[in-house]
């Protein structure tokens, strides 16, 4: 076993340092033997290191390369063949895994789960039902894997066998919550699959009743009601998941076909297609709950089944921009075509990709883009925070307001985008219309500390409103004593007061809990400044500069200091303490 290789390693050293006279032929043949083999050794560990440590450093690249090569050098061990394919499919390769998986020894692949699992899948895309339930047909450790292997036998006997199919698709989650209802959902789409629509619509009206709120079902039975004539009901189950949940791409374009009386039909799922389904929702809640890009193995599985299957390929994405891999992501949303109802939301993430990528110059344009031919209300949403994160408030203006008119005709009210609104008129300078924004969204939100801090600090800033302004602040810490932007807010009111002992209390705490944050530091060391705590203002001056990212900001940070240093300098016969 590979494990085995740092003993006999080891033993290989010792020997082969053993030093003599004179040798016979068959020693110096043994030695000669045992060198070459020390040095296949070294080689086979040092792959490993390589994979092992690239793979810990956020290189899956390098990873799957040595975990490729290691694999062709150890090819007989489990435990290599599962880091192998695992590493290969992390970076989407999926032929290539598949490729590596079919040369491993039959004894070796019935010892492993991710490798076996890849080659049923690979046998379901291919259409031959028997390979594919051959090789899930041994015990699974990992309960994950045993439930997308019995999701992957439930569809490979659909065809031949429909009750067993979907009573194993039912018990395919198990009694987890969320996946027993992925379970059942895919269950009643097999029946539609199968000719049972009236089934599949009466199951998915009991989990809806139940509040499964699964946009796969919610669509899917909407789509059967709609093509059986309830039009209305279809649509107030589309309605109330937009309200419950949010909205949903693939459920406003159905919500566009009924109103049209266009419906299309009842898609009708390959084995491929439906077991591509049930890894995509097996996946998703791993996509924003601290697996790194671990989810990105599952995914890839899944559009390796589907290429069509464009919400996974969204998710995918996103994963891939969470980790790092922002090339990655930006790649695979741009294969999302304008036929795809996920391209609007796909080229939201990708505008944003862009942006945290630093090419700003094309997020603007596709965001511009988008917005010239969307009414998608979350897409001008994400599109108007863009424009604000790029400086475009006056785009970012026009766009929130677009929103805010839409909504308001619908009789709806976000305290959320008169917020952003409110911060974008702000720093255009328009204030009495940022404040009328600010307090109609403390209206609708009186509780939430967040607007309180904004409309307090800036009423306070601008010397206005004071005792008010104070007393939001004052009330948003309460609500939320550990946040520093709010602490240091109230320590600025204090400082605009003259209360600069205070304000240093308040502004010192804020340093604590926000040690990286420039303006928190800056406003510290102005207040040190006030009670003739010098050094101690230019140390943390200092300290605002190194985090500074605004040009503008780090100019009035220097001539703080320049100014400050020069003073000290002409007052120095009265002893006046100076900057280091």
């Amino acid at each position: 076993m590979f494990r085995a290789l740092l003993f006999s390693v080891s033993c290989l050293t010792v020997s082969a340092c053993v030093s003599s006279g004179a040798v016979a032929p068959a020693e110096i043949l043994a030695r000669a033997e045992a060198d070459t083999q020390l040095r296949k050794e070294i080689d086979t560990l040092s792959t490993y290191a390589v994979a092992k440590y690239a793979g810990l450093t956020d290189d899956p690249q390098t990873s799957a390369r040595h975990y490729a090569r290691l694999l062709r050098q150890v090819h007989d061990d489990p435990w290599v063949a599962e880091q192998a394919i695992f590493s290969i499919l992390r970076i989407g390769e999926v032929p290539r895994a598949v490729a590596l998986a079919k040369r491993l020894p039959p004894e070796t692949l019935d010892e492993t789960e991710l490798p076996r699992l890849l080659l049923a899948i690979e046998a379901t895309r291919r259409g031959d039902s028997t390979a594919a339930l051959a090789h899930l047909d041994q015990p699974w450790r990992n309960d994950y894997h045993a439930m997308l292997a019995r999701s992957l036998a439930a569809w490979n006997l659909l065809d031949d066998d429909p009750q067993s199919a979907i009573a194993l698709q039912q018990q395919a989650g198990g009694e987890d919550g969320l996946f027993t209802l992925m379970g059942q959902t895919l269950a009643a789409i097999m029946k539609a699959n199968s000719g049972d629509e009236a089934g599949a619509r009466s199951d998915l009206g009991y989990l809806f009743d139940l509040s499964a709120r699964l946009a796969l079902g919610v669509e899917t039975e909407a789509r059967l009601l709609a093509l059986a004539g309830d039009e209305e009901k279809a649509l107030q189950r589309l309605t109330a998941f937009r309200t419950e949940v949010g909205r949903h791409p693939a459920l406003t374009a159905l919500a566009d076909e009924i109103e049209a009386g266009a419906v299309t039909p009842m898609p009708s799922y390959s084995a491929a297609e439906g077991t591509a389904l049930a890894i995509y929702l097996a996946t998703a809640p791993q996509a924003s709950q601290g697996y790194g890009d671990v989810p990105a193995v599952y995914f890839a599985m899944a559009s390796y089944l589907d290429p069509d299957l464009d919400v996974a390929k969204t998710l995918w994405a996103d994963v891939l921009d969470q980790s790092d891999r922002r090339p990655e992501a930006i790649a695979l949303l741009k294969t999302i075509t304008d036929e795809s109802v996920h391209h609007t939301s796909a080229q939201g993430q990708l505008a944003w990709a862009l942006r945290r990528e630093g090419r700003d110059d094309e997020a603007l344009i596709i965001a511009r883009e988008t917005l010239a031919r969307t009414d998608d209300r979350n897409i001008r949403v994400q599109l108007a925070d863009l424009l604000q994160s790029l400086g475009r408030d006056g785009e970012a203006e026009d766009t929130f307001t677009d929103i805010i008119e839409a909504d308001e005709a619908e009789g709806h009210y976000d305290w959320r985008i008169y917020y952003a609104r409110g911060g974008a008129r702000e720093r255009l300078g328009e204030w009495p219309r940022a404040e009328n924004d600010l307090q109609t969204a403390m209206n609708l939100r009186p509780d939430n500390p967040t607007i309180m801090n904004y409309l307090g600090y800036s009423w306070i800033d601008r010397g206005i409103n004071l005792d008010e302004g104070l007393a939001l602040i004052e009330t948003a810490l309460r609500y939320a004593p550990d946040n520093g932007a709010i602490t240091d807010s109230l320590g600025w009111a204090h400082y605009k007061l003259g209360n600069y002992e205070r304000a240093i209390f308040y502004l010192e705490r804020a340093a604590e809990l926000e040690p990286t944050i420039s303006e928190i530091l800056d406003h510290l060391g102005d207040a040190y400044w006030q009670v003739g705590r010098f050094k101690e203002a230019g140390f943390q001056w200092e300290r605002a500069l190194k985090y500074a990212a605004d040009e503008e900001e780090r100019d009035l940070l220097n001539r703080k200091l320049a100014g400050g240093i020069a003073l000290l300098q002409a007052v120095n016969d009265v002893q006046t303490p100076a900057f280091p």
